[in-house]
């Protein structure tokens, strides 16, 4: 379910997702103050900014509501939704044109649309619908018999995870026994081990034990006992590296494979996708879902299920050794005494599980959502989520004091050098530049592809255009970026809200259907 840009519920109102010239009219931001007045008799603006209340009366009251709030449906639930302005053509089937239709005859004059963005910190409802996009494509993946896929249940699958290595020590919380009642394993109350119960004292004299428990969420998490110690520099360094080590990594898997079907006399392929995560420490790892395909001389391309004498032990196998053979050494720097810096993947091993193996832990369901979860995520995890950093702000953020900042510097610093540039342009994510989520071609589906599949059932269900589409054969849209946000506070509440309340009718919509399908089911089972 997504999140309205405004509160539902009393508080403190920010909305940075207007416009600049919102409620120009009172003389300030209309956000600059809490919200000290309530409202008697009006429970569904109560605990919002008076400001923000008077902004959407008067959209409210204005004749042509209805129509404004049916022009913003596509975007109403967006944080910060684009404003383009222009006029769109219609040519018919002659290429003579049968209407223009200009932005400046609509309300606003301009055409919303939602900003896309996947970070759910920037756009928890654009992050939504990626999130939703992204689970149906793996679970095609997986499952198959969707869009021109075949039924894959016959597939194996394998769901990885691969760490970095370790650039000192940080402090952590390992919970090696989970209490019987636990439902979640991350972030659970359940009682954690000594974080470093033995140690000795560094040559900076700092003492690297921590006796502590550390609960979910402690601000110790993921910091080095010693930052002197620490090696920001590598840390950095590997991420900037990290998808160039799993480029070779996937080769080195499809070089595994390769020797296995020459040893039984079969050809096999794999297909993958796979997606970033942050830990707390500021590195990513990775998650990926292996499927294994066989292959058809008569047809290359066609997607088929592995021979039967290849089994799930000798994939994981191949998998393994792949991963274990791969490292390199990057390009040299002068910080490194013009060396470069040894990347491999970390010393802790390679997480495997099957997926929907028989007497598994892990089913297709649980690991389609498990990883569409983390591609609405970013930084946030480290505390600290910025945008690009550059020669203005980097001596703001790049705080020697801290471990963040001494990421952000090592980014900084390093990225001198012509091989490193892309460490500064990608400072504010501590190195790593790579794509949220990629996969291989033929694992599934493609986001342009649901996301159009969208479009054209917007436009078939009852949506009209205001040109007859039977006559219509070519529109052109020359529309251009016009503003970002909502123009008003008001605005945005009034949007959002009555966004909310289409989500809530869809729900109960849901919830009738299914259990009108359970009594069906239930009244077929007596009758038999």
């Amino acid at each position: 379910m997504t999140s309205s840009t405004l509160p539902l519920a009393p508080g403190t109102t920010t909305v940075p997702g207007t416009g600049a010239s919102a409620d120009a009219d009172t003389g300030h931001w209309p956000w600059a103050v809490p919200t000290s007045t309530r409202t008697p008799g009006d429970g569904w603006v109560r605990g919002h900014d008076p400001r923000t209340v008077a902004s959407g009366r008067a959209r409210a009251q204005d004749p042509d509501y209805a129509d404004w709030l049916g022009h913003v449906r596509a975007a109403s639930a967006c944080k910060h939704p684009i404003r383009l302005a222009g006029q769109i053509h219609v040519n018919d089937r002659d290429g003579n044109r049968m209407v223009t239709i200009d932005t400046d005859t609509m309300p606003d004059g301009a055409i919303y649309t939602p900003c896309g963005n996947r970070r759910a910190a920037v756009c928890p409802s654009c992050a939504e619908v990626y999130r939703r996009d992204t689970y149906h494509l793996i679970k095609a993946g997986l499952q198959g018999d969707r869009w021109g896929l075949p039924p894959l249940h016959e597939h194996i699958a394998l769901f990885l995870t691969a760490t970095a290595p370790s650039f000192g020590p940080v402090h952590h919380r390992v919970v090696k026994v989970h209490a019987a009642d636990c439902r979640k394993k991350d972030g659970c109350t359940c009682r954690a081990s000594v974080c470093h119960p033995f140690g000795r004292t560094c040559p900076h004299g700092h003492d690297l034990r921590c006796g502590q428990r550390h609960k979910a969420g402690d601000n110790q998490l993921g910091q080095p006992l010693c930052l002197d110690c620490y090696d920001h520099t590598a840390q950095v360094v590997w991420n900037h590296e990290a998808p160039e080590l799993w480029r070779r990594t996937i080769q080195q898997v499809d070089r595994e494979l390769r020797r296995l079907g020459r040893a039984h006399g079969v050809e096999l392929r794999r297909r993958y996708i796979k997606v970033y995560e942050f830990q707390v420490r500021g590195v990513v790892h990775y998650h990926a879902l292996i499927r294994l395909d066989g292959h058809n001389p008569d047809c290359p391309g066609a997607i088929v299920p592995p021979p039967r004498q290849i089994t799930r032990d000798m994939f994981e196998d191949a998998a393994r050794a792949a991963f274990v053979k791969t490292s390199y050494t990057s390009a040299g720097h002068p910080a490194n005494g013009g060396q470069g810096w040894h990347i491999a993947w970390g010393d802790k091993g390679l997480d495997v599980k099957h997926v929907n193996a028989p007497g598994g832990t892990v089913n297709l369901a649980q690991i389609t959502g498990y990883i569409a979860k983390y591609v609405t995520k970013s930084t946030e995890v480290t505390g600290l989520t910025l945008r690009r950093v550059d020669d203005l702000t980097v001596d703001v953020h790049g705080d020697p004091a801290t471990h963040l900042g001494r990421l952000i510097r090592a980014c900084w610093d390093i990225g001198e050098h012509p091989d490193y540039t892309r460490l500064r342009r990608w400072a504010h994510q501590f190195g790593y530049g790579g794509h949220i989520t990629t996969k291989s071609r033929a694992f599934s589906a493609t986001l342009g592809f649901i996301r159009m599949q969208r479009t054209i059932w917007r436009r078939t269900e009852g949506h009209p255009h205001t040109w007859d589409d039977e006559q219509a054969e070519q529109v052109i849209y020359e529309l251009g970026y016009h503003a970002t946000g909502w123009i008003t506070t008001g605005d945005a509440l009034l949007a959002n809200t009555a966004a909310a309340q289409a989500r809530a009718r869809h729900h109960a919509g849901l919830d009738a259907l299914a259990d009108e399908l359970a009594a069906t089911r239930a009244a077929r089972t007596l009758a038999a």
